[in-house]
Order: C-alpha cells, then sequence, then structure tokens
C-alpha cells in the first residue's frame, strides 16, 4: 500500500469507524462510572475529548503501518505520555477537591480514580485500532463495505466489553454482607452500633440527634482475607466517603472495626436518612487496587 492510498475513500472510512467506535466506547465508559466523577459539563467534555484523541490515534495506527509512515505511528508514543499526564492531573484535581468534601477520600482511593481514567483512554485506542485493522483484514476477503463495516463495528465493541470488564475489579459487594444495626449509648456517653463501640459523645444534644438522625450498618467479611481489606484504613476511608458523598452529612461518620471478628461498624448521620440505600452505596464502593494485590498474593 503506497501513500496515495491513504486518501482511498475505503481507507477513510475505516479510519473514521474507528474514531467512531472510540468515542462512542469511551462516552459509554464515562457515563457507566458508578462513582459518578468526573463532573457534568466540563469534566465530561475534558475527557471525551482526549477519548477522541485516542480514538483518532488508535483508527490511524495500521493505515500509517501499511503505508510504511513509521514516523506517524511515534506519534503514539507520544500520545501514551499525554495519557500518563491525565492520570497526574486527575489526581491533582482530586487532592484540590478533599479540602471541600464532607469526608476525604484517601490517598489510595484517589490513586485508583486517577489510575481507571488513564486506563479508559488505552481502550479506547485498542478499540479503535481493532475496528481499522479488522476492517482492513476483511476487506482481503470482501471488498462490500456494508459486510466490513458491521463486523468491524461489532468487533470494536466487543473488545472495549471485554477490556472494560477486565479492568473493572471488584467491589465490596464481593467480599462483606451488610446488617442494620441499632445505635444506642451506654455507660452514658459512649455510642455502639450493635456490639461495637465507636466514640465517646459528650453533648445530651448531639446524642439525640445521633439516635434520631443516625444509621449504623455494621459490614461482615466473608473470610480472613476480607477482614484485612475491610481493615485497610483506604478502604475504610473510601467507604466513609462514598457514603457521605452520595447522603449528605449533618455531622458525623465514623468507622470503627471489632478486633475479634473483623467487623466493621458505620455510624453516619446523613442528611438522607435511607438504609437502603447506604447498603447499596457501601456494596458498590470498588475494592482499593492495593487491596486486590494483597488478595491476589494471598489467594
Amino acid at each position: 500500500m503506497d501513500k496515495g492510498h491513504l486518501l482511498e475513500s475505503h481507507v477513510l472510512l475505516f479510519i473514521f469507524t474507528g474514531i467512531l467506535v472510540g468515542f462512542i466506547s469511551r462516552w459509554w465508559m464515562l457515563r457507566g462510572d458508578v462513582r459518578q466523577y468526573p463532573t457534568f459539563p466540563n469534566g465530561y467534555l475534558i475527557h471525551l475529548t482526549t477519548g477522541f484523541i485516542a480514538a483518532a490515534m488508535g483508527s490511524v495506527a495500521y493505515p500509517a503501518l501499511l503505508g510504511k509512515n513509521y514516523v506517524a505511528v511515534t506519534f503514539l508514543a507520544l500520545a501514551i505520555q499525554q495519557f500518563r499526564d491525565i492520570r497526574k492531573m486527575e489526581k491533582d484535581t482530586l487532592h484540590s477537591l478533599e479540602r471541600d468534601s464532607y469526608s476525604p477520600r484517601g490517598e489510595s482511593y484517589i490513586d485508583g480514580i486517577a489510575k481507571t481514567f488513564e486506563a479508559r483512554n488505552y481502550i479506547v485506542m485498542i478499540s479503535s485500532l481493532s475496528v481499522t485493522s479488522s476492517a482492513f483484514i476483511i476487506r482481503s476477503f470482501t471488498k462490500k463495505n456494508l459486510i466490513i463495516i458491521p463486523f468491524a463495528v461489532i468487533l470494536g465493541f466487543i473488545v472495549t466489553v471485554l477490556l472494560k470488564n477486565y479492568t473493572k475489579g471488584y467491589t465490596l459487594r464481593d467480599i462483606i454482607t451488610i446488617i442494620e444495626a441499632p445505635l444506642e449509648f451506654r455507660d452514658g456517653n459512649n455510642l455502639y452500633v450493635g456490639d461495637i463501640y465507636v466514640m465517646n459523645i459528650g453533648l445530651s444534644a448531639t446524642k439525640e440527634r445521633i439516635l434520631k438522625n443516625g444509621i449504623g450498618v455494621i459490614m461482615k467479611p466473608v473470610g480472613e482475607n476480607e477482614m484485612v481489606i475491610l481493615n485497610h484504613s483506604g478502604q475504610r476511608k473510601a467507604i466513609a466517603h462514598e457514603c457521605s458523598r452520595l447522603l449528605g452529612l449533618e455531622r458525623y461518620v465514623e468507622t470503627r472495626r471489632n478486633f475479634d471478628n473483623g467487623d466493621l461498624a458505620l455510624v453516619i448521620v446523613p442528611i438522607v436518612k435511607d438504609i437502603s440505600r447506604i447498603k447499596e452505596i457501601i456494596y458498590n464502593v470498588p475494592l482499593l487496587e492495593i487491596n486486590k494485590k494483597s488478595n491476589n498474593k494471598n489467594s
């Protein structure tokens, strides 16, 4: 394939199809983020723009190789460096938001979110590359674009789904069960969630507010390794952050571990008091990457 063929209509069609599939894939992954970050509309615009660039880079890589334009392919290395800068940008942004949060995310959670957004640009690039490369391969068997394009598009979306599922990881739903537990004060000022001591509260008005508006739950790990995960300080910060972010926070959110059996108690005084929602929020909190590594190592 010489350079003149790069302007042929079918080449442009394949590149455009790859870009379109990659862009739609990035949009789908952005909307599917259970952590509901970034914000709309400015955060969406930033990530959709970088997703479009990733799709364009992936789509032109294979035609550039066929045209022996190796200089163009080296721009992939530059794009990868830019995507790595996206991770740094996300970390800086999330760190700047920590001061205004009800409860901070914590370093481990921030690092996981930043890596997720970097990885999704690579997913877009790979899916776009799979579309254009498969289109050229299929064209060696048939010249009909009505056959080539649908097969290439389907393959591109399959690659996207597979890579997204592969990088998704686990949530707390996979390692714990949650039960509602009563809040009560013992010995005057000691707040308990079920049988787990949480903290000492002295003011009578504060105690009344906690008993009236507070919610207490106990998270029970399903095994010994899950006990280690649930005790990780970064994981506990992520739980407290998600609960306070989605339900609001009047004043208190606190976690405390039962050292005998590994259970984790959570007490929160939310603006929206809904026990079913708080259970669903906790179940959807992702396992932090440092815990996933620990889990693989000990399994």
